[in-house]
């Protein structure tokens, strides 16, 4: 069994850093943050407070953060370092998927397609460099999967793994404390005994693995905060404004078929969505893979999510269910069975070779904010200063925060070229790479605006910023790197005054 898994997962890890040298990692304000705290805690600036969420007063685990600080510091800073480590990862997870088919189809061959086609996947194969802290969970998820499956075998020490895993995930991603949930529950569906000392255990280890989200809490005196944002987890927003049943349902269909789409038909929407409806009267008897399959359906009772990451590791329950229905489908049609699953793996590789060049691009938004394209543009400001000082300003998001572009110019470009910019922008205190780039009030002769995409910039502020702008330099030449934006400009007359 292990000579053939490590085969396919020497082919996941190859697809998946097929194009991280040519910078096709995304790289937004999240990243640099998540960068900048990393390279702190390599120089011994220790961390207990993980990534914001989008609740507030909650906050992820700091796990992330230590996970990414060795790559990072040994990495000298460079991000496609540890996308590569990421991706590492993300092909970990052929051992469990394997496992898991072999174990409830019987047969090595249903276990070698698990591994295909999760080494192929085009969705998996987005999650694999993904600098953003749910991409580790795609493993520990389906790691917690497989932990439950041992446990309803009657290995008692696997409820403990599966306790661990969950909470593990929940560091990288607070949403996943639902899997806790799912543990009773799953005990009781498959009729599992679970002891009293059991429970004790599984209890300690639940309680220690949250503490840190607890401890932060207190250090920073957040609790009341803290304690607040979990409970808005349930209140989709104020009774008068919460969505209607029908946008709710709407919403997690999109997402239950996004499983399929992604994972087995990314070239093809409406096969993707309809092997969702389809693979399910297959499922009548396979109670395991429906509980797999469904298994983040709190998540849109307390509130919904309509971000892709809410499907995070349940691939596993996607490829076992696609499976079982191939494996039925043999006994019909052999011909008709091969043909699906070439389909599959061709509609996956053209997906991937098309579009993981651009970034992660079901993942994140804008798309353009990639490596290749911001370190591009970083070499065509240094070319045009031509060794002299320049200063640059930058038109974000976040509005004003300028932290992206400090970590790109001190990392990549004081490496290559020995210096950086000084920044013309909005005063940076209080933010991450407020000391990297020295702020000065005049343009330089040799300035620069950096312009994101203007997705999410709302049209009013990002025509102030344009103005703004324009009031201090004159506009002479621009250059495009997709939707990002470089601008060479030189400063009015009265500026330099």
């Amino acid at each position: 069994m292990l000579k053939i898994i490590l085969p396919l997962i020497i082919l996941a890890f190859i697809l998946r850093i097929l194009f991280i040298s040519q910078g096709a990692v995304s790289f937004h304000y999240d990243m640099a943050r998540d960068a900048f705290i990393a390279l702190q805690i390599w120089n011994g600036d220790l961390k207990i407070l993980g990534p914001p969420t989008s609740t507030p007063g909650l906050f992820h685990g700091a796990l992330y953060y230590y996970l990414l600080a060795p790559f990072y510091g040994l990495g000298k800073g460079d991000p496609r370092v540890v996308a590569f480590f990421l991706a590492f990862l993300n092909s970990l997870a052929v051992f469990p998927i394997m496992f898991l088919a072999k174990d409830l189809f019987k047969n090595i061959k249903w276990a070698i397609l698990a591994g295909l086609l999760f080494a192929v996947s085009f969705e998996a194969n987005q999650y694999g460099p993904w600098l953003s802290n749910p991409s580790p969970s795609i493993l520990t998820v389906i790691l917690f999967f497989y932990f439950l499956r041992i446990w309803q075998k009657g290995e008692n020490k696997a409820l403990y793994l599966a306790f661990l895993s969950a909470v593990i995930s929940s560091q990288f991603q607070f949403f996943l404390i639902y899997l806790l949930l799912l543990i009773p529950i799953f005990g009781y569906l498959f009729k599992i005994k679970v002891t009293l000392n059991q429970i004790r255990i599984s209890s300690i280890l639940a309680i220690l693995g949250l503490s840190p989200f607890i401890i932060a809490a207190i250090k920073f005196q957040t609790l009341q905060t803290f304690l607040g944002g979990f409970l808005n987890i349930a209140t989709a927003t104020q009774v008068d404004f919460r969505p209607p049943f029908s946008q709710a349902l709407l919403n997690y269909v999109d997402r239950f078929s996004e499983i399929f789409i992604y994972n087995f038909f990314p070239t093809n929407v409406f096969l993707g969505g309809l092997l969702a409806l389809v693979v399910l009267p297959f499922l009548r008897k396979e109670k395991l893979i429906l509980f797999y399959l469904f298994s983040n359906f709190p998540i849109f009772i307390f509130g919904g999510h309509s971000n892709t990451y809410a499907n995070v590791g349940l691939v596993v329950g996607a490829i076992l269910a696609v499976i079982n229905m191939i494996k039925i489908l043999t006994k019909w049609s052999k011909v008709l069975a091969v043909l699906l699953v070439l389909l599959i793996i061709v509609s996956n590789l053209y997906s991937h070779f098309k579009n993981s060049p651009l970034g992660q691009i079901i993942l994140v938004i804008p798309n353009d904010m990639v490596l290749k394209n911001q370190i591009d543009l970083i070499d065509q400001t240094y070319k045009k200063a031509e060794g002299q000082p320049f200063s640059i300003n930058t038109l974000t998001l976040p509005l004003w925060t300028n932290t992206t572009w400090a970590y790109l110019y001190s990392w990549y470009g004081k490496q290559k070229y020995g210096y950086v910019p000084e920044f013309t922008g909005h005063d940076q205190v209080g933010l991450l790479g407020v000391n990297d780039l020295k702020k000065i009030d005049k343009p330089l002769d040799k300035s620069f605006f950096i312009i994101e995409p203007h997705v999410g910039i709302p049209d009013t502020e990002f025509n102030l910023e344009i103005g703004s702008e324009n009031s201090k330099t004159d506009l002479i030449s621009e250059i495009k790197y997709e939707g990002l934006i470089l601008q060479f400009r030189k400063p009015k007359s009265d500026a330099k005054q």
